[in-house]
């Protein structure tokens, strides 16, 4: 299995409340195949994604959904709505052809359902690279179009995404590590993105401490060690809303790691606005760590 096959099948696995099956289903809908009178069509190659998209089709609307499989060495589930009566009660629940726009926004109320909606197209159209070789998502869209405007849903959320034209239509993708990580949060997926966090953090700082070759590897790895758990900390104590009512000295020891994570304790003291020794300044990352662990349950 595949990174993105894993990943979807871990986002497969959530159970949504009744009112986000909707909006989860529609998000399917509009990044499948094809999404018209004529036809509606899905195609994957991950087993969980095609036995969620047939049970939400029968959950949601009682209407059936044909299942074919296919493919080589990769096996290829390909799904359709045979009945068109099945099909015309889909496009209308949506008002699909009437509203004026790609994405009716109209149909979701509040993050929860949004959620849920980014969520779907990423199971229908969406690839994430693994990320030991390279960090990218990519959403491959038919139409210009809708490609904007779900470009534009993921802007309200603060992910900034490129678009860039294919042969066979165009492709919104994600590149940054960091907005990564806020779209597999957003989908649901907080484990993974925590997971991806402390990867990207052991990359970057292992990296910047290549300048330190003079120190034994013990000592290397327990520094980037300490440098990585303490990110992974106050990362997580910004996301929750925790850092900022913390004491004043916490927040400032905070910032500091985080603008330096290739620094060891005592060069971290040297450029502290504080006159602070190593150990003084030791004991405050601690006591940041001790409160992620405290919090994160």
């Amino acid at each position: 299995m595949s990174f993105s096959s894993d990943i979807k099948t871990e986002l497969c696995e959530l159970r949504p409340p009744e009112y986000c099956k909707m909006p989860l289903l529609y998000g399917f809908l509009l990044f499948s195949r094809s999404f018209s009178a004529k036809g509606i069509k899905m195609q994957t190659e991950t087993e969980a994604v095609a036995s969620l998209f047939s049970r939400l089709i029968s959950e949601v609307y009682s209407a059936a959904c044909e299942v074919k499989t296919g493919g080589g060495k990769r096996k290829v589930y390909r799904l359709e709505i045979p009945n068109e009566a099945d099909r015309l009660k889909l496009l209308a629940s949506v008002d699909f052809g009437i509203y004026e726009g790609k994405i009716n926004t109209e149909t979701m109320e509040n993050d929860m359902e949004v959620s849920s909606f980014i969520r779907g197209a990423f199971l229908a159209c969406g690839q994430i690279s693994d990320p030991q070789k390279s960090s990218r998502v990519d959403f491959l869209i038919r139409d210009m179009a809708r490609a904007q405007e779900f470009r534009e849903l993921l802007s309200n959320y603060n992910i900034k995404t490129n678009i860039a034209n294919r042969s066979n239509g165009c492709v919104v993708y994600i590149k940054r590590n960091d907005m990564i990580t806020d779209l597999l949060t957003l989908m649901g997926a907080s484990l993974r993105s925590l997971e991806l966090m402390e990867m990207s953090i052991i990359s970057s700082v292992k990296n910047n401490m290549n300048r330190a070759a003079n120190c034994d590897n013990a000592n290397l790895d327990r520094m980037v060690e300490a440098s990585v758990r303490q990110r992974a900390a106050i990362d997580f104590l910004e996301k929750n809303g925790i850092l900022d009512t913390l004491d004043e000295a916490l927040v400032k020891t905070a910032n500091l790691r985080r603008e330096n994570p290739d620094m060891s304790i005592k060069e971290l003291c040297e450029i502290s606005e504080d006159k602070i020794s190593p150990s003084g300044l030791n004991h405050r990352l601690k006591k940041l760590v001790q409160i992620y662990e405290l919090r994160k349950n």
